[in-house]
C-alpha cells in the first residue's frame, strides 16, 4: 500500500514490506495462536449468521462473546479485524460469481499490531498485563529494522514476519523501462539496449513437479495430501526465488539510470484460459501456471522501498506496431519469433518490440513534459492566479518518416 504526499514538486512515499524469519514457537506462544485462531472463526461465524462484514459491525456483535477468552484485549481487536477481512474477500468473490473458499483459519497463528517492542535483538511480545515474551530475531532482520517503523507482526508455528514502513523520497524520473512478460521470457527495455530474461526453467520445474505429484500410488489420502503439500511448497519457493532475481536486477538498472518501470496491465487475462473456449488441456494448464503476477507483485513493492514509480499501460497492440515508424508488422516467415517491418526493411523479436513500445507508451503517458502532473498551463502563474494541473498525459502518436 503506498500513500502519496505531494511536496513542492516532489512526491513522498511509504512504502511497505515484510520481513520473514524462521522461528519454532515454544508452547507458551502455541497456546496463544490456538485461542487467536478460536476467536477469529468465532467472529467469522457470527459475521456469516448476521451477514455483516465492517469492522464497526462485527466489533459489537462479537466482542461480548470474545471475553470469555482470557487474553489480552490487543490480540481481541486483532482477531475482529481479520476476521472483517476475511469475511469481506468471501463477499467479493461471491459478488464476481466465484466459488469462495471457507473463510474459517485451520491453522494457528498471532497477529497484532498493539503492545510490542522491539529492544535491541528481542521483539517483546505482551503476553499479560504483567508478562511478556521476548523472541531472539536473527541478524537479518535486525539490518532491515534500521531506519524504519515497525508495522504489524505475524507469528506462525514456523515463521515469524514483521512489517516494516519507511517514507521515500521518489525519484523524478529521468527515462523509462518497458517491460513485456511472456511465458518463455521477460524483456525489458531500458531505451538504449533491451535486455531479455530467460524463464523456461520455471515451465521445467512446474511441469516436472506435476509430472512427481502424479506418480505418487499410495492410497492414503492423508499421506497423498501431505506429499503434495510439500512439494508444492517447494515448487514455489524455486519460482519465487528465480523471479526474485530477475526483479531484482530490473529494479537495479531502474534506480541506477532514475527510470520509470512501465508493465502491460494483464488483468483478467486467465479468463482467455477457461474451459470451453477451444484450447488443449495442456495448453490451458500451462497459461494458467504462468506466474506474471508474482514477478508483478515483487518489482512493485521493491521498485517503491527504492522510490521508484511503476505504472501499467494497456497492453493493446504493443506487439504489432513498429516501434521504429508506426506501420503494421508482418511475421516473418523464416523465423517464427520474428516481426518484419516493410517500410524499416528491418526484423525485430517480437518480445523486445512489445518492450519498445511499453516503454514508448509509458514515456508518452507518465513522462512527457506535456504529460507531467507538476506541470503548469502557460499563462496560469500570471496575477498569482492558481495553478491548473494536467490530469493526464498525451497518448503515443507514431507516424510515419
Amino acid at each position: 500500500m503506498v500513500n502519496n504526499v505531494k511536496t513542492q514538486l516532489c512526491w513522498t512515499l511509504l512504502a511497505t514490506k515484510c520481513i520473514k524469519q524462521s522461528y519454532q514457537s515454544p508452547p507458551e506462544l502455541l497456546s496463544m495462536m490456538e485461542t487467536f485462531r478460536q476467536m477469529v472463526n468465532d467472529c467469522i461465524r457470527i459475521g456469516i449468521a448476521n451477514n455483516c462484514s465492517t469492522m464497526k459491525r462485527l466489533s459489537i456483535l462479537s466482542y461480548k462473546e470474545l471475553s470469555n477468552y482470557k487474553i489480552l484485549s490487543y490480540y481481541k481487536l486483532t482477531a475482529i479485524s481479520q476476521a472483517s477481512g476475511r469475511l469481506a474477500l468471501m463477499k467479493k468473490d461471491i459478488k464476481k460469481g466465484r466459488t469462495p473458499k471457507s473463510p474459517y483459519v485451520s491453522k494457528p497463528y498471532l497477529v497484532s499490531c498493539y503492545g510490542f517492542k522491539i529492544i535491541g535483538m528481542l521483539l517483546s511480545i505482551p503476553i499479560s498485563n504483567h508478562d511478556k515474551f521476548l523472541v531472539r530475531l536473527n541478524d537479518y532482520t535486525i539490518s532491515q529494522l534500521e531506519n524504519v517503523e515497525p508495522r504489524p507482526f505475524t507469528i506462525t508455528p514456523n515463521s515469524i514476519s514483521i512489517s516494516v514502513r519507511k517514507e521515500m523520497e521518489q525519484i523524478i524520473p529521468e527515462n523509462v523501462i518497458g517491460i513485456d512478460r511472456n511465458l518463455r521470457n521477460i524483456t525489458a527495455f531500458d531505451g538504449k539496449q533491451s535486455i531479455m530474461y530467460k524463464t523456461n526453467k520455471l515451465l521445467s520445474i512446474k511441469e516436472n513437479t506435476s509430472h512427481v505429484i502424479a506418480s505418487f500410488r499410495r492410497l492414503d489420502i492423508r499421506k497423498k495430501k501431505s506429499f503434495q503439500q510439500r512439494l508444492g511448497n517447494r515448487r514455489s519457493r524455486r519460482i519465487q526465488q528465480h523471479l526474485h532475481k530477475i526483479s531484482k536486477d530490473i529494479v537495479q538498472r531502474a534506480v541506477e539510470s532514475k527510470s520509470i518501470i512501465v508493465m502491460e496491465d494483464l488483468k483478467g487475462i486467465r479468463k482467455l484460459y477457461k474451459t470451453g473456449n477451444g484450447q488443449g488441456n495442456k495448453y490451458r494448464r500451462r497459461l494458467n501456471s504462468w506466474s506474471f503476477y508474482e514477478l508483478q507483485r515483487q518489482i512493485t513493492y521493491k521498485a517503491e522501498w527504492e522510490g521508484i514509480q511503476v505504472q501499467f499501460v494497456d497492453p493493446k497492440r504493443t506487439s504489432k506496431l513498429c516501434p521504429i515508424c508506426g506501420d503494421r508488422l508482418q511475421e516473418d516467415k523464416f523465423q517464427l519469433r520474428k516481426l518484419l517491418c516493410i517500410n524499416c526493411k528491418k526484423s525485430i523479436d517480437r518480445d523486445v518490440v512489445a518492450s519498445m513500445n511499453i516503454a514508448y507508451k509509458g514515456w508518452s503517458r507518465f513522462c512527457h513534459p506535456r504529460g507531467l502532473l507538476v506541470e503548469a498551463v502557460n499563462g496560469n502563474l500570471e496575477n498569482f492566479q492558481p495553478v491548473i494541473l494536467r490530469v493526464d498525459g498525451s497518448k503515443l502518436i507514431v507516424g510515419k518518416k
